[in-house]
C-alpha cells in the first residue's frame, strides 16, 4: 500500500491566522477519498508543514520540512512509489523555473509521485517522459507564472516603499519604528528624559571620551537603555547613537536618501561636529603615539593601571655605543599615584611569554556565554549527525528499511539539524572569534617584529602583569585564560631583589 505525504506551506502570519493550512490539508484528504483505487495510506508521522517560510527565496527547500523530506527521499528513507500531495506547484517552489523544475525532477526521478490538488495533475517520471513533453511544458509554465508573481509582488512592495519615501516631504510618518528618543505615535515629538541621555552621550564624546567609557558611565549611573530587551548599554549602542543623523532631525532611508527636518533636532550642529572631529582625532592620536604590538592590552594586576612602555639605556661602551632596551612598568608606579612599587620587566620577555600564551590559548574550548552556546549546539549537531548516519547507513550495500516512526524522527532530526546550523552561524557572527587563524596571525606578527596591534586586539582581550612576582595572565575574547606565565627566571628575580635592597640601603 503506497504512502501519501501531505505537504503544506504558507509564508505570512496572516495566512497562519486564516484558512490556508486547513484548506491545504482538506484537499489532501479529498484526493485520497476520490481515488480509493490507489489505496493510499496518509502518513501522519511526518510534520510536513512549513510555517512562514518563503518558497521564492528557497528557504523552505533548504531549511524547512520540505528540505527534510527531500533528503529523506535522497537517502531512500521514503519509499519509491510514495505520493507527495501539494495544493499547487507554487507551494513547492517559487524560484526560477529552472530551479523549481530541478527540484521536481529530483523527486520524480527518485520515484515520488507528485500530485497538485487544485488541478488534479499528476507528475511522475513516466508521465513526463511519455506525453511528448506536454506535462513538462505545462509544469514549466506554471513555475514561470509562480516566479513572475513573486517578482511582481516584490516590485510592488518596492514601489510602495518608494511612494512612502516620496510622501516624507509632506510630513507623512514612514513607519512606527523611530529612534528611542522619538514618540512612536507622533514623530514630531521627542521624549525629554531620553533626549537628555542622548545629549549626555554626545557631550562625553565631544570631550574625547570613547564609546566603551561612555557605556560604562551610563550603566554606572543606571541610565535607561534604548530598548526594554537590553538591560545594559553596549558599546555598539553608544556608537549607533553617535553615528545617527536622526539626532539632527534627518531621516536616512534605505535608498540612500536623506530627509531633513523629518524628526525634531535634539543635538546642535556644533556639538555634532565637535563629537565627530574629537572622535577622529582620538583615532589618529592612538595610531601615531607609541603604538606597539601589545599597546592597550597590558595592565598592572595589582592596581589595574596601564602597563606603560619605558626605554632604558646602559653604559656607553668604549666604541661609543651603548645598550638600549624597552621595558613595561606600572604607569601609576611611575607617578607614585598608587602603592605599586616601581618594577620594570623586559618587553622582549613579555612578548616571548605572549607567544607561549597564544599557543596555549589555541587549545582552549570556549568559556564565555556565547561560546558555551556554540559548543553545546555543535555537540548536538555531531550527535544528530551520528544518529542520522546510524539509521540511514546501508547494510551490505542495500538501503535500510525504516519504520514510519523512524522516518518521523529522521524528519525531525533534519529540521533540528538545519536550525542548529543556522543558530551556530548567527552566534559566530555576533561573537568575536578566538580562533586558530587569529592566534597564528598574531604569533607570526610578533615573531616578524611587525607592529600589528589590531591583530593582537582580535586575538587577546586583556593581559595583566604581576610586576612583583613577574607573572603574566592573558585573557581571550572567548573567556579563555592563561595564568601564571613566568616573565623572569628565579636567578634573575634574585638579582633584581638584591639590586633593589642595595638601592634602598644606599638611600
Amino acid at each position: 500500500m503506497p504512502v501519501a505525504y501531505s505537504y503544506a506551506r504558507f509564508s505570512s502570519d496572516k495566512q497562519k491566522d486564516g484558512d490556508s493550512l486547513r484548506r491545504q490539508r482538506d484537499l489532501a484528504l479529498q484526493f485520497i477519498e476520490r481515488n480509493p483505487e490507489l489505496e493510499l495510506d496518509l502518513d501522519t508521522t511526518l510534520n510536513l508543514t512549513d510555517e512562514g517560510l518563503s518558497a521564492y527565496k528557497g528557504v523552505a527547500q533548504t531549511k524547512g520540512a520540505l528540505g527534510a523530506f527531500i533528503r529523506l527521499v535522497e537517502d531512500k528513507q521514503i519509499a519509491s512509489g510514495s505520493y507527495l500531495l501539494v495544493e499547487a506547484l507554487d507551494r513547492l517552489s517559487r524560484q526560477t523555473p529552472r530551479q523549481a523544475f530541478n527540484q521536481l525532477n529530483t523527486l520524480v526521478d527518485s520515484g515520488i509521485v507528485v500530485v497538485t490538488l487544485t488541478d488534479n495533475k499528476i507528475y511522475t517520471r513516466e508521465i513526463l517522459d511519455s506525453d511528448h513533453g506536454m506535462s513538462l511544458i505545462f509544469a514549466i509554465m506554471l513555475m514561470a507564472r509562480a516566479h513572475e508573481e513573486s517578482v511582481t509582488k516584490g516590485q510592488r512592495i518596492k514601489a510602495a516603499w518608494s511612494n512612502k519615501f516620496a510622501k516624507i516631504k509632506d510630513g507623512v510618518q514612514l513607519t512606527a519604528r523611530v529612534p528611542f528618543w522619538i514618540n512612536k505615535e507622533d514623530k514630531s515629538k521627542s521624549i525629554p528624559d531620553k533626549v537628555a541621555i542622548v545629549k549626555e552621550i554626545f557631550e562625553m564624546s565631544a570631550k574625547g571620551i570613547g564609546a566603551m567609557r561612555i557605556a560604562q558611565d551610563l550603566n554606572a549611573n543606571k541610565r535607561p537603555t534604548p530598548s526594554k530587551q537590553s538591560k545594559k548599554w553596549a558599546i555598539s549602542s553608544v556608537k549607533k547613537v553617535l553615528a545617527s543623523e536622526a539626532v539632527l532631525g534627518t531621516l536616512v532611508t534605505s535608498d540612500g536618501g536623506k530627509h531633513e527636518k523629518y524628526y525634531p533636532a535634539i543635538i546642535g550642529q556644533r556639538l555634532w561636529s565637535k563629537s565627530r572631529i574629537t572622535s577622529q582625532s582620538s583615532k589618529t592620536a592612538r595610531s601615531t603615539v607609541d603604538v606597539h604590538p601589545l599597546s592597550g592590552l597590558m595592565f598592572c594586576k595589582s592596581c589595574g593601571a596601564t602597563a606603560q612602555r619605558s626605554g632604558k639605556t646602559g653604559r656607553v661602551r668604549q666604541d661609543g655605543t651603548k645598550n638600549s632596551w624597552k621595558t613595561l612598568v606600572c604607569a601609576k608606579s611611575v607617578s607614585h599615584a598608587s602603592k605599586c612599587e616601581y618594577r620594570s620587566i623586559s618587553y622582549d620577555k613579555i612578548l616571548h611569554s605572549v607567544i607561549i600564551g597564544l599557543d596555549q590559548m589555541a587549545e582552549f574550548s570556549p568559556q564565555d556565554e556565547i561560546g558555551k552556546q556554540i559548543h553545546t549546539k555543535r555537540s548536538r549537531v555531531e550527535q544528530l549527525q551520528d544518529l542520522i548516519d546510524l539509521v540511514t547507513a546501508p547494510t551490505d550495500g542495500r538501503p535500510v528499511k525504516v519504520t514510519a516512526t523512524a522516518k518521523a524522527n529522521l524528519s525531525k532530526m533534519f529540521v533540528e539539524l538545519d536550525g542548529l546550523r543556522k543558530e551556530i552561524d548567527e552566534l559566530v557572527e555576533i561573537r568575536r572569534p578566538m580562533n586558530q587563524r587569529l592566534i597564528e596571525g598574531a604569533r607570526k606578527a610578533i615573531l616578524k617584529g611587525e607592529v600589528n596591534n589590531a591583530l593582537m586586539r582580535q586575538a587577546i582581550k586583556r593581559s595583566e602583569i604581576d610586576f612583583k612576582k613577574a607573572l603574566l595572565d592573558i585573557y581571550g575574547h572567548d573567556g579563555s585564560a592563561i595564568s601564571g606565565l613566568v616573565l623572569k627566571d628565579s636567578e634573575q628575580r634574585e638579582k633584581d631583589e638584591a639590586k633593589r635592597a642595595y638601592t634602598s640601603v644606599r638611600r
